[in-house]
C-alpha cells in the first residue's frame, strides 16, 4: 500500500538550500540575485532614500530649484551687493553715484589711465588716490574755455588697468544706458587691448566677472568662454544657482566675516608691515586687481623716469608665440564690434583714440598684428560712422613723453588731453 503524502507540510525545494560552507556575503548575494526585482528596487529606493548623504542631496537639489525660480540677487541692486574692492568696483560705484551722468566719459586701459591721472595731479598740485579719483580736470577745463561754458562739463576716466576690449564693453552695457547714458565715449585703446596673451578667457577677467552681475550675458557666453571648460563651467552655472553665484556668495561671506571679526582684530593685532610697501610689487600677482585706499596715491610733479619694460610685452603680445595671438584677437574683434554697436543703438557718440607708443613697443610686435589691427579699426569706424584719431602718427608725442614703452606721464598726458580738447570731434 503506497504511502501516505501529508498535504499540510511541502516537501523542502532543495534548490533553495546553500551549501552551509559558502561565504554569508556570497549567500546574501545569491538570495538577492532571486529576489524579483521589483522588491529589489524597493529594498534599494528606501535605502538609499533614508541615507543621510542622499538626503542631503535631495535638500540640495530643492533649495537650487527654489533658488533658481527666486533668482534672490536679481531682486537687489547690483552696486549694493558685497564685492572684492577691484578698479572696476571703485569706479562703478563713484560712476553710479554721479547724477546727473558725466556727458564725457574716457574709456581704456592704463595708457589712458595713468597720464590722465598724472596730469590732474600736475594741473592742481596736489595728491589723488587712485581709487577716488575717476575724473579728468584738466580735460573739464578745457572744454570750458574752448566752448565758453557756465559749468566745467564732467570727464569720468573709466580707464582700468589691463583692461582688454570685452571688458571695455562690458563696461558700456552694464553701466551706460538710462539714467546713466554719457553723450560721448572717448575710447583709447592700442593692439594690447585686442591680443593680450596673459589673458586666455575673456570672461574671467576682473572687470567681466564683477560687470556680469548687472546683465544677462547669455547672448556673448560664446565669446566670452570660447573654450569647452570654460563653457562647462558657465552652463554648469546656469544649472546650478550657488556654482553661478560663487562670487557674490564668496563676497557676501567674507564681508560678514569681516564685520564679525573687525573689533577682535583691531583689538589684538597690529598694523601690516605690508601697508607701507608698494603693493605692486609686494603682494601676490592674483590679488593685484584688489586695491583699497592709500595703496596707489598720484603725486604731482613726478620726476622723469624710463622703464624698458620689455619683457612685459612680449609677453602681453605673445611675440614668441608666432600668430596664436589671433584666436583672441578675433573674439576681441567681435567684442568691438558690439561695442560701436552698442553706442550706435544707445545713440552714444564715440570717438575712438589710437593711442601713442614708442616705437621700442611696436617692434615687440607679432609680424603683421599691428596692421591688421589698424584694418580692423579704420574698417569698422568708418562703417559705422565713428572718428578715429591715430595718435600713434602724431609727431607731437616724443620719447620724453612716456615712462615705459607704452604709458605716457603726466607730459605726454597732457598733450593728449589738449589733442581731445581741441577735437572738432566733440561739442558741448
Amino acid at each position: 500500500m503506497p504511502d501516505k503524502i501529508e498535504l499540510d507540510k511541502p516537501a523542502p525545494n532543495k534548490s533553495t538550500q546553500l551549501p552551509a560552507d559558502w561565504p554569508q556575503l556570497t549567500q546574501s548575494l545569491w538570495r538577492k540575485g532571486r529576489q524579483p526585482f521589483s522588491e529589489i528596487l524597493r529594498d534599494n529606493l528606501a535605502q538609499w532614500f533614508f541615507d543621510p548623504l542622499s538626503l542631503g542631496f535631495i535638500v540640495l537639489i530643492l533649495i537650487n530649484i527654489y533658488l533658481c525660480i527666486s533668482q534672490p540677487f536679481a531682486k537687489v541692486d547690483p552696486a549694493s551687493l558685497p564685492a572684492t574692492h577691484t578698479w572696476t568696483w571703485w569706479a562703478t560705484q563713484e560712476y553710479l553715484n554721479d547724477m546727473p551722468p558725466p556727458p564725457v566719459v574716457l574709456l581704456g586701459s592704463s595708457l589712458f589711465m595713468h597720464p590722465i591721472a598724472r596730469q590732474d595731479a600736475d594741473f592742481l598740485n596736489k595728491d589723488f588716490d587712485y581709487v577716488r579719483h575717476h575724473y579728468s580736470l584738466y580735460l573739464s577745463k578745457q572744454l570750458q574755455n574752448r566752448f565758453h561754458l557756465k559749468r566745467e562739463p564732467m570727464c569720468f576716466n573709466f580707464s582700468l588697468p589691463g583692461d582688454l576690449v570685452s571688458d571695455q564693453y562690458m563696461v558700456a552695457r552694464s553701466l551706460f544706458t538710462g539714467n546713466h547714458k554719457p553723450r560721448y565715449i572717448i575710447l583709447g585703446t592700442s593692439l594690447r587691448d585686442f591680443i593680450d596673451n596673459a589673458v586666455k578667457c575673456p570672461g574671467t577677467t576682473p572687470p567681466f566677472r564683477y560687470l556680469q552681475r548687472f546683465t544677462d550675458i547669455s547672448d556673448i557666453s560664446n565669446i566670452a568662454y570660447p573654450q569647452f571648460w570654460q563653457k562647462f563651467d558657465y552652463y554648469f552655472g546656469q544649472l546650478f544657482y550657488p556654482w553661478a553665484k560663487r562670487l557674490d556668495l564668496q563676497a557676501l561671506s567674507s564681508e560678514s566675516a569681516k564685520t564679525l571679526l573687525a573689533p577682535l582684530i583691531a583689538k589684538f593685532s597690529s598694523p601690516s608691515l605690508l601697508n607701507d610697501l608698494d603693493y605692486r610689487r609686494h603682494a601676490p600677482a592674483s590679488l593685484h586687481s584688489e586695491v583699497e585706499e592709500g595703496m596707489d596715491i598720484i603725486q604731482p610733479h613726478i620726476a622723469p623716469s624710463y622703464d624698458a619694460n620689455y619683457a612685459d610685452y612680449i609677453r602681453r603680445y605673445g611675440t614668441n608665440n608666432g600668430d596664436q595671438y589671433l584666436r583672441m584677437f578675433n573674439i576681441q574683434r567681435q567684442f568691438f564690434l558690439k561695442l560701436l554697436t552698442l553706442c550706435k543703438h544707445e545713440n552714444i557718440k564715440l570717438i575712438i583714440v589710437n593711442m601713442p607708443l614708442t616705437p621700442e613697443n611696436k617692434d615687440l610686435m607679432p609680424p603683421e598684428s599691428y596692421q591688421r589691427y589698424m584694418n580692423v579699426l579704420k574698417t569698422e569706424s568708418n562703417n559705422y560712422n565713428f572718428p578715429l584719431l591715430d595718435l600713434n602718427k602724431c609727431p607731437q608725442f616724443i620719447h620724453s613723453d612716456f615712462y615705459d614703452t607704452a604709458h605716457m606721464n603726466s607730459a605726454g598726458g597732457k598733450k593728449l588731453l589738449d589733442l581731445l580738447a581741441n577735437s572738432k570731434k566733440i561739442s558741448l
